[in-house]
């Protein structure tokens, strides 16, 4: 509906056991008008949509409670949400062009995540079997995002035991907020099912993946990483030095200001500039900071 046109509107937080309206799992609003009455959920991509939890949470339907909230938590959440939705996109773009290196997930559960109520068991379930198919066979049924690889049987897991997959998957299933790539690259499920060959003849003390994409060197490592980082920040200071004011007296017992006052002094289109680039250098989301590599 139009919020321009509403009368009134109406904040919820619906919330699971220890969650707060700061934070809820979900948020929802009723928008009055003179046309009628919408409910309507928050999106995980920060858009408002039709919904009918809301009456169904006031009838004592679905579990957790219901919070009356004021416009500022769920305003401020749809900006963030916005923003997040960015970075998750740019990540399932890059696993759909096969622009990551696979790594297989193992069964079993994690420590780090409480149990998983029904409805995170089924968008978690979800998730684990609507993913592309990379083989079916006396071996199991395996699937793939571009980034994880697994077995289909960890979905059996989670409905069986209310435990959530091992933490690092888990946590990356909650950071692309359960949303796969619409599709694959010719080459990503071939790759996979190399993978699994590899892992059966490996003796499995280590994690199985891919050493490097095909076609490009390996990651670098965090020490790689940080290096490059320096080599852009003296980059940057050379780069700006000469259009950066120099106001020592603005600072005044700051012995170290000649040296860094490139630093202190850019503007926020420089400054902007370094982030970017640093940011993409240490492998996480250019707008957002947000990591990518899980």
């Amino acid at each position: 509906m139009d919020e321009s046109t509403a009368t009134e509107m109406l904040y919820f937080a619906r919330l699971r056991p220890g969650e707060s309206v700061a934070n809820p799992s979900w948020t929802l609003r009723r928008v009055v008008s003179a046309t009628g009455t919408v409910d309507e959920l928050l999106g995980r991509d920060g858009v408002w949509r039709p919904s009918d939890m809301l009456a169904r949470a006031e009838r004592g339907e679905l579990p957790g409670t219901l919070r009356r909230t004021s416009h500022r938590p769920p305003t401020a959440m749809a900006a963030t949400a916005r923003k997040h939705f960015g970075a998750v996109r740019r990540a399932l773009e890059r696993q759909r062009a096969g622009d990551v290196v696979l790594r297989l997930a193992v069964p079993g559960t994690g420590a780090a995540f409480g149990p998983l109520d029904a409805e995170a068991q089924a968008e978690v379930v979800a998730f684990l079997t609507r993913a592309p198919l990379v083989s079916d066979g006396p071996a199991g049924t395996y699937r793939t995002d571009g980034m994880w690889v697994w077995p289909e049987s960890i979905a059996a897991e989670v409905l069986a035991t209310g435990n959530h997959p091992e933490d690092l998957f888990h946590r990356h299933i909650e950071a692309r907020m359960f949303l796969l790539p619409p599709d694959l690259a010719p080459g990503v499920i071939e790759r996979a099912r190399r993978l699994l060959e590899t892992a059966a003849d490996a003796d499995g003390t280590e994690r199985a993946q891919e050493p490097n994409v095909p076609g490009q060197p390996p990651p670098p490592t965090r020490a790689e990483r940080l290096r490059a980082l320096s080599a852009w920040h003296a980059e940057w200071e050379r780069k700006h030095a000469a259009t950066t004011p120099f106001r020592p007296e603005l600072h005044p017992g700051e012995s170290d200001y000649n040296l860094h006052h490139v630093d202190v002094d850019a503007s926020p289109e420089a400054d902007r500039e370094y982030t970017l680039r640093a940011r993409e250098i240490m492998g996480l989301d250019p707008e957002t900071g947000l990591r990518l590599d899980i």
